[in-house]
């Protein structure tokens, strides 16, 4: 104050010269106390005493963010860390001392001269330098955060540089923590023998692991900038000092306080988004199912198993950031709308967000776009599904590993109802080209996903005519009605009971029913049609099964019939025996494993011929049409029939 009042000097230029120098050397010898302490500080955070259990499911977590947000305690419930002051008394003081001192124009002698050098580059930089500019996993995203900060203000920038290390490094190593974590987690299960794929990206468990860990990640970076925040709000900012005036911080100084506060917290979203597109291309795999849909060969990255996983991990973490990214943006902000006008006008500069303020939007947009992918990469898996291969088309016609692939992957994503939403209302898909509010919601890509199945079990069902053998087309009918009934019994609504859902309409994915009148009239339309085809093989044994006429009965003596009379009995019954055990042993090594179709499909071929059998059994039985070899043609009694019926299909 005294040489700011003194603004003409009559001592000697050199007098002038060793003061700034004196001047200068405080200047510098309090930056490097500032950056000492706050370096040696450490994190902002501290561990919770009451901890999140770490294997939390998606719908859990998801109920214990909407409830926060809902109470708006969401700092509280986010995390297992929550933020801290490490500093103490004596250097807070000490901190807040150098501050006042140097702030406005303090930290020069005489009338300021000072030049926001690189400011709006942390402030409000053009969207267009928000991209990717470093390697996916090299712990960077953007060269903006990568920056030394020259606000013109020493004491702001040794601040900035300081607590931007600090916050960086307490989040990558909690990162890192977690990485091995899983790892170790991996390694348990592999020891007791827990069935799990050699490739740890190929694991379901680890897929979900690794979305588990995004989630994670990003709610300790929530944690990590609300403890920054309070670090500037207590020593930083002019308004901790019991003198502040706001209208003595000279605009310039109001811009640098804001700058130095976004470039540390821009490390740690910064950070976090790196972390997430990891999680995204190498630990999920995106870049491996990108590939492997570009090669024609069919691999185990374009499975449905590892598609769907992917796609389920994908929306674990667009859950997490819908509900998260909006808080995270918040606590980046720390100038108000009027000041962010008045410095609109000051500089004539066209508002945007800040660097961490964009780089919460990249977040978001990255997710979407991956979530998008992901579910494109399922769609796909289902359709390219191989149609050849004793693996995809079985040998028995049981139901297809692809039937009960595509149930799973839809209890995954059937969740994420609020997800999927996002997705729609900013990117067009495939199978439905709207966006926002006229987009479909999660039954429609469901409905999608089963009209897809479909069409490739009917594939596969063509197939099974082509092979050689009698019971090529018998396989094909009953292939579809396993896949069918499998698919009417797994995802069918039961009258009985009503499903619940939650407050913002998600469900439990292992109680998913697809409700609706079109599942059960397609799926069990289809189901109708081929148990109608396959009945038709036994059709067959009722053409031998018509009566004969009594004038065309002629005896002999002693009640026995003529020769032509006899060899009309007698090629019904050969006939009906020779059809019958043709289409039996054809049958009998079909596979049926579900109890219940099998029960009710035995009872259907039984109605097919066996009543009429009985009455034609009951009635010529008792002819003698044959002198030496009744027996013989009487050897498939209506009771024996109904047994050896009752044996078929296999249900191993």
């Amino acid at each position: 104050a005294y040489f700011l009042d003194r603004r003409q000097w009559k001592s000697t230029p050199s007098a002038l010269g060793g003061l700034e120098r004196v001047h200068q050397m405080g200047a510098d010898a309090m930056c490097l106390l500032i950056t000492g302490h706050l370096k040696s500080a450490g994190p902002a955070v501290r561990m919770k005493r009451t901890q999140q259990p770490k294997t939390e499911t998606p719908n859990h977590a998801r109920a214990r963010l909407a409830a926060a947000l809902q109470n708006r305690d969401l700092m509280k419930t986010v995390g297992e860390y929550e933020e801290n002051l490490p500093l103490s008394t004596r250097a807070v003081r000490e901190l807040r001392a150098m501050f006042e001192c140097l702030g406005g124009d303090g930290c020069t002698l005489g009338p300021s001269s000072i030049e926001n050098n690189n400011c709006f580059d942390h402030l409000s930089p053009a969207s267009s330098k928000v991209v990717r500019t470093d390697k996916i996993g090299s712990g960077y995203f953007c060269n903006l955060t990568k920056q030394t900060l020259k606000t013109g203000y020493p004491h702001l920038d040794a601040y900035a540089e300081a607590r931007k290390a600090v916050a960086y490094k307490s989040l990558d190593a909690y990162y890192r923590h977690l990485k091995d974590e899983r790892k170790k987690n991996l390694v348990t299960k592999q020891t007791e023998d827990v069935a799990i794929s050699s490739s740890a990206s190929e694991n379901a468990l680890f897929i979900d692991a690794s979305a588990r860990d995004a989630v994670r990640a990003l709610e300790q970076a929530m944690v990590v900038v609300a403890g920054e925040k309070s670090i500037y709000r207590c020593v930083v900012s002019p308004t901790s000092s019991h003198t502040h005036d706001d209208k003595n911080v000279p605009p310039k100084y109001k811009t640098a306080l804001v700058s130095s506060y976004s470039h540390v917290v821009s490390s740690v979203v910064d950070r976090i988004m790196d972390i997430i597109e990891v999680s995204f291309m190498k630990d999920i795999g995106l870049s491996m199912m990108q590939v492997a849909f570009s090669s024609e060969e069919h691999s185990s990255n374009a499975s449905i198993r590892y598609t769907a996983s992917g796609a389920a991990a994908c929306l674990r973490i667009l859950d997490g950031v819908r509900m998260l990214g909006p808080s995270l943006a918040k606590l980046c902000e720390i100038a108000s709308s009027s000041f962010n006008k008045k410095l609109t006008d000051k500089f004539n500069h066209t508002p945007e967000a800040s660097l961490p303020g964009q780089l919460c939007i990249s977040i978001h947009r990255v997710t979407v776009k991956n979530c998008s992918r992901a579910l494109e990469f399922l769609a796909k898996a289902i359709t390219n599904d191989p149609l050849h291969g004793e693996k995809h088309r079985p040998i028995d016609a049981r139901v297809s590993i692809v039937s009960s692939e595509v149930v799973r992957a839809i209890r995954l994503v059937a969740p994420f109802v609020s997800a999927y939403k996002s997705v729609t209302k900013r990117r067009a898909l495939p199978w439905d080209q709207n966006i926002g509010e006229d987009a479909g919601d999660m039954v429609s890509f469901i409905k999608f996903l089963i009209m897809r199945l479909l069409h490739n079990l009917q594939g596969k069902a063509l197939n099974y005519t082509k092979d050689p053998g009698l019971d090529s087309q018998a396989k094909s009918n009953l292939f579809m009605m396993n896949n069918t009934f499998y698919l009417l019994e797994q995802l069918g609504t039961d009258p009985t009971t009503s499903i619940m859902y939650d407050a913002d309409g998600e469900i439990d994915g292992q109680e998913y029913k697809v409700e609706g009148d079109w599942f059960v009239e397609k799926v069990g339309k289809m189901f109708d049609t081929e148990k109608n085809k396959y009945l038709k093989h036994w059709q067959v044994l009722n053409n031998h099964l018509s009566s004969v006429d009594s004038n065309e009965l002629s005896y002999q003596k002693d009640n026995i019939l003529t020769r032509e009379s006899g060899r009309l009995l007698k090629s019904r019954f050969s006939g009906f025996m020779e059809d019958f055990e043709k289409t039996i042993s054809v049958h009998k090594k079909l596979t049926v494993i579900d109890p219940n179709l099998k029960s009710q499909l035995l009872e259907d071929v039984k109605k097919v011929f066996l009543p009429r059998y009985r009455q034609f059994f009951d009635k010529y039985s008792k002819i003698q049409f044959s002198k030496k070899n009744m027996e013989q043609y009487l050897k498939f009694p209506p009771q024996k029939v109904d047994t050896m019926i009752d044996e078929m299909y296999c249900t191993i």
